[in-house]
């Protein structure tokens, strides 16, 4: 009998405290039981309280020691290599209506989407015989300025194949919508969409400004979101705020005028942390935020006012890089294995027009070597189950570009795990559907 990796107990202020990330449970305890816990004494646990901690997953049987681990990994392949789910995002028009002064749009050549490559995408998921369900994600660029190809395209793959779409997505920047969009996707059963604004209105109309004429864009946004909740009720609308060190303070002050103005729970706002690299790709630049400025972010959220949910949660592990059938398909029927790889040619794995992949070793590499499950200290790590093994591209970046970015959860520091899991204890007294997940 022994500890479970995933159990942590902790001491703070003369109250002592058990968390076991495996079965998410954080409970107050008595210094005699944390005592016993600690000095591994199981024998002088009462029979009653041993098994509940057994039952929660607290302490486990020798032979158990990566059970959980072992199941997760079966899980993740079966994920990985299964036929029948393909997974596209479609990316129309690489050009954009906006300008924005930090994106990397403006460096590549506005394509877009033929008849001929829509053409070519049905075929290529009619080639996969196996295949039976279909995610379907939008983006850019800006994918409503070629919303006519994504009519085309949806119709073309509804009636020429025998794919069920179970999942129906778009990142947009907003500002197109119009009704025939909108009468469209609530035709088409659009579950979840995303729009970015780059913090109040003074700061994101420096930013995020029409091409040409650098109009402010903010105003416009917040009505097509509000036709969006009116127009698509069983559309969910995630609003991302870009922040980094000198926005920060922003976000609350959106996330406040947001809920005030859409008071459902369709909505829902959380921040984004740009990520953007230095020069040498090497790493985070120094205007992002780092791990070690989250749980302080979200505690000054809360000191404001608002409400932060950082009791963490299960993550799954993986996301489209390790995944054999997820593509992104840029306007020129190229593959991709991940969205940060869009448009830049050596990261070409293939094209909808061949059968033949263009460079298998990044897909060999995106495939097998850099899951959470080929990283030794992630089987031994205390919150493997509530870490999603951090970003593909950073891991690959890391193992094969000299990259040097985190990839692991913050709560990887025990600091930052016991003050999230006691600030968890008290925001659970509070009860409100704003609710941001960490």
């Amino acid at each position: 009998m022994e500890l479970s990796l995933y159990t942590y107990i902790f001491r703070q202020d003369r109250h002592f405290y058990l968390y076991n990330s495996e079965s998410r449970i954080l409970a107050e305890i008595s210094e005699k039981l944390y005592s016993q816990l600690h000095d591994r004494d199981f024998l002088s646990i009462s029979n009653d309280t041993l098994q509940e901690l057994k039952k929660k997953k607290v302490v486990i049987e020798n032979e158990e020691k990566y059970l959980y681990y072992y199941r997760q990994r079966i899980s993740y392949l079966s994920k990985v290599y299964n036929n029948e789910h393909i997974g596209l995002t479609v990316v129309p028009f690489t050009g954009c209506n906006f300008e924005c002064p930090y994106c990397f749009e403006a460096k590549k050549r506005p394509l877009r989407m033929t008849s001929e490559i829509e053409n070519a995408i049905v075929k290529f998921l009619q080639q996969h015989p196996a295949g039976k369900y279909l995610s379907l994600t939008w983006y850019g660029g800006e994918p409503l300025m070629a919303f006519q190809n994504i009519k085309s395209l949806y119709n073309k793959i509804k009636e020429e194949t025998n794919y069920n779409i179970v999942r129906h997505d778009i990142v947009t920047n907003g500002y197109l919508i119009n009704q025939e969009m909108l009468d469209f996707f609530k035709e088409t059963n659009l579950q979840h969409m995303q729009i970015t604004l780059d913090g109040t209105e003074e700061r994101h109309n420096k930013t995020r400004y029409l091409k040409g004429t650098k109009q402010g864009t903010f105003n416009q946004i917040l009505e097509n979101i509000q036709s969006v909740i009116e127009k698509l009720p069983n559309c969910k609308l995630a609003v991302r705020v870009n922040i980094n060190k000198d926005s920060a303070e922003d976000f609350i002050k959106v996330y406040e005028m947001l809920y005030k103005r859409f008071d459902t729970p369709q909505l829902s706002v959380y921040p984004g942390f740009i990520q953007k690299a230095t020069n040498d790709q090497h790493s985070l630049c120094y205007n992002c935020l780092q791990n070690e400025d989250f749980i302080p972010f979200y505690e000054e959220f809360q000191r404001q006012g608002g409400h932060a949910r950082l009791f963490p949660i299960a993550k799954s592990k993986g996301c489209m890089i390790n995944t054999l059938n997820s593509y992104i398909v840029g306007p020129e029927g190229e593959l991709y294995k991940c969205w940060e790889h869009v448009g830049e040619q050596n990261k070409v794995i293939g094209n909808v027009n061949s059968s033949k992949g263009t460079n298998q070793i990044l897909l060999g590499r995106c495939l097998n070597e850099i899951s959470v499950f080929e990283d030794e200290q992630c089987k031994d790590c205390f919150v493997f189950p509530i870490c999603s093994g951090g970003c593909g591209w950073k891991r690959y970046k890391n193992k094969f570009e000299s990259g040097r970015f985190a990839v692991c959860t913050p709560y990887k520091e025990k600091r930052f795990l016991e003050q999230a899991l006691i600030d968890s204890l008290k925001e659970d007294k509070k009860n409100d559907h704003k609710t941001i997940f960490l």
